[in-house]
């Protein structure tokens, strides 16, 4: 009898993702050609195929929707972070970059329309004050932080990162998550790592 109630269920879920996710891909198309406040409910289901009721069973509104895409990306951020709570990126920030860039290259798409002049500024301040948290914590050495200094070159490795994120994106991830991560490594450690 268990059985024959879970299945029903597991298979509401399946279609439940398989709708988010044509809503999601219809988003990201809209995205690249518009702004989030141009964008109407019917256009968007329009494109999914799929109608308005369906929407509104998930999401209020467009905005609604976007900000629970990105509630969601940053979910998955903080998860990868937080297998790197306990390194030393004073020393090696090649293990977090690596893993940042390939949930970068997981989420291209919306990733790149989220950064891009249509996107929401708001998901790039967010993203640089989560980054920005997650590396001081990280950062093991507390009397670098009390440099004057410090703060000027965070800045520039965490505007620096977020750039290199935007300009991969818009080259379509042409080149390699691994050789990203050690070319952002490298830069980083050229540029701004010289306190430590």
């Amino acid at each position: 009898m268990a059985q024959a109630i879970e299945a029903p269920q597991k298979k509401e879920d399946r279609r439940v993702r398989r709708t988010k996710k044509l809503l999601t891909q219809a988003l990201t198309q809209l995205l690249q050609e518009k702004q989030i406040n141009e964008i109407t409910v019917k256009e968007l289901t329009d494109l999914a195929d799929m109608n308005r009721g369906t929407f509104y069973l998930y999401y209020k509104d467009i905005f609604d929707m976007l900000e629970k895409i990105e509630d969601g990306l940053f979910e998955a951020l903080d998860e990868i972070v937080s297998l790197h709570e306990h390194d030393d990126v004073s020393h090696q920030t090649t293990p977090i970059l690596l893993d940042l860039f390939h949930f970068i290259e997981e989420n291209q798409e919306m990733c790149r329309v989220l950064l891009s002049p249509h996107g929401d500024m708001n998901f790039l301040h967010r993203l640089n004050q989560v980054v920005r948290e997650k590396c001081l914590q990280m950062w093991p050495n507390e009397e670098d932080k009390k440099d004057a200094t410090f703060e000027y070159h965070y800045s520039f490795v965490v505007y620096g990162c977020v750039g290199v994120f935007r300009a991969w994106l818009n080259s379509k991830c042409q080149e390699p998550a691994e050789k990203m991560a050690e070319m952002a490594d490298a830069m980083i450690r050229r540029g701004s790592l010289s306190i430590a």
